[in-house]
């Protein structure tokens, strides 16, 4: 028993030594793995800053919600993220072009002018094309790389000359004058002091159908006497109590007046007035200084009859039509070369060795089947991209028509050279303006085609993006769709909780 004591408080005065050992310190290898896995002060302040600087710290699961609003705005984020990178990528792989503007760099001395021109309305005998420029060269009827082809009119209306009363009716059908104009117009030439001013006789002569004058001079005895006589028929006549009727039977537009060669001895000297009193019946659309002079006795019954004989000649209202002038149209195409300066290619109708035409009433009414500048092939045009092929020929394949005399198209086009960097190809890319002018009554009329170069030309380069470029539309992409998104799941939640509080108050 006492051994067993004695074992026993031997087992527990050693431990209680084992104990106040441990109190005293740890044993050497444990005390060395503790040194060695403990941090310094330093290392922990350093550790400590930089945990600072984390920008996305995490929010324990435990304190994060999950929400049906919250997944649904990541997979509409994920999709449009998703939609948006496939496009991005599209687009950096495909390759784009950008233009620049620069001095031109072509140093030809001479510009190539191709054109296929339909003239629907001049015969290839008579049609004829011209150039001029700023320089002031100007070469007519050009035969050197032109060619011509005869174009019959479709269907059974052939083209005919228009008679010269046809030319007066559709010339003079659509005028018009005010209520000032008609007065001045139909008033005598008394006297230079009246309220008119009496400056154009054949304005005058053109107003009316047919004019009756009487030039006479106050000195002039004869003038005198014939004065009442004359003063009576041009009451009568101007009052329509006698009404004038031409070949076709309609009253004719007849005007009777009177002009006093003292006060206007200028257009009595122009209408070569040589004696007094000079009585003479003027037609419209007569050439000028043309009339019929009267040398019948001077009485009333005498001047009736010589006016009606002479309006009753004329088809002055018989409804004339435009119609085509010649049997056939001409198709002429080819090409000039120019000077690198502003001009105009103008297309026109001439006279023949044979043939006579009043060219102040042609029409120039055309089709324009190819009108470029430059080296033409349809092989270059085709090779340009969709969006230049279009401003290589803008003109082809229109038609631009004069339906009245007088009238002429003109075109006005700008011409900017343009060169593609990565190739050989160039172009003359164009832009088209067009009026209908009206011009006047004795000029020809001509199908003109003003050009202008432009000083400066158009590079097309290669347009490549930059990689970082395109990385930072990507994080742009990511970043912006799930931010929207964020916000957007924020705003619903708020709401929801708001309305759900509303809904417990109310309860």
């Amino acid at each position: 028993s006492r051994k067993a004591r004695g074992g026993v408080g031997g087992v527990w005065e050693r431990s209680q030594e084992l104990g106040a050992k441990s109190a005293e310190g740890p044993c050497p290898a444990a005390a060395l793995q503790r040194s060695t896995l403990a941090p310094s002060p330093g290392k922990a302040m350093v550790a400590k800053w930089v945990h600072n600087l984390d920008a996305f710290r995490s929010v324990p699961k435990d304190l994060a919600e999950a929400t049906g609003t919250g997944a649904a705005m990541t997979m509409v984020a994920v999709i449009t993220c998703s939609v948006l990178f496939l496009c991005e990528v599209t687009a950096f792989m495909t390759s784009k072009t950008r233009t620049d503007i620069v001095l031109d760099s072509n140093q030809d001395s001479l510009l190539r002018i191709n054109f296929d021109v339909h003239m629907l309305d001049i015969s290839c005998d008579h049609v004829t094309v011209g150039v001029w420029d700023a320089f002031g060269t100007e070469r007519m009827n050009i035969t050197r790389n032109v060619q011509k082809q005869r174009i019959d009119h479709k269907g059974n209306e052939k083209g005919h000359p228009y008679t010269e009363d046809e030319l007066v009716e559709l010339e003079f059908s659509d005028k018009s004058f005010t209520k000032e104009e008609l007065a001045e117009l139909d008033s005598d030439w008394s006297a230079s002091s009246d309220q008119f001013q009496h400056d154009n006789f054949q304005s005058v002569v053109d107003a009316h159908d047919f004019t009756f004058v009487n030039f006479y001079a106050d000195w002039c005895p004869h003038c005198r006497q014939f004065s009442p006589t004359w003063g009576t028929f041009e009451d009568k006549v101007n009052s329509k109590q006698d009404k004038m009727l031409d070949a076709d039977g309609v009253e004719a537009n007849v005007r009777v007046l009177k002009i006093n060669c003292v006060d206007f001895e200028e257009a009595c000297t122009e209408q070569k007035v040589q004696g007094f009193p000079s009585i003479r019946l003027y037609r419209r659309g007569a050439k000028d200084k043309q009339w019929v002079e009267y040398r019948g006795p001077r009485e009333m019954e005498a001047l009736s009859q010589f006016a009606h004989g002479e309006v009753g000649k004329r088809h002055m209202h018989a409804g004339a039509q435009y119609h085509e002038m010649f049997t056939e149209g001409c198709r002429i195409s080819g090409f000039v070369e120019v000077a690198r300066v502003p001009g105009t290619v103008h297309f026109q109708a001439m006279h023949t060795n044979d043939k006579t035409l009043n060219l102040a009433f042609t029409n120039v009414s055309h089709h324009v089947h190819r009108f470029t500048f430059g080296e033409d092939t349809d092989r270059s045009i085709a090779s340009l991209p969709s969006e230049y092929k279009r401003h290589a020929n803008p003109l082809d394949g229109k038609v631009f028509s004069a339906p009245k005399f007088h009238m002429a198209p003109h075109h006005y086009i700008k011409v900017v050279h343009t060169r593609w960097e990565t190739s050989s190809l160039r172009s003359y890319q164009l832009t088209h303006q067009w009026s209908l002018r009206t011009i006047q009554r004795k000029v020809i009329p001509q199908a003109k085609f003003s050009y202008d170069l432009s000083p400066v030309e158009v590079v097309v380069r290669k347009g490549d993006r930059r990689w970082y470029d395109f990385v930072t539309s990507i994080f742009a992409i990511i970043g912006g769709a799930f931010t929207v998104m964020s916000m957007t799941s924020g705003v619903l939640n708020l709401a929801s909780a708001q309305f759900k509080n509303s809904i417990n108050k109310l309860g």
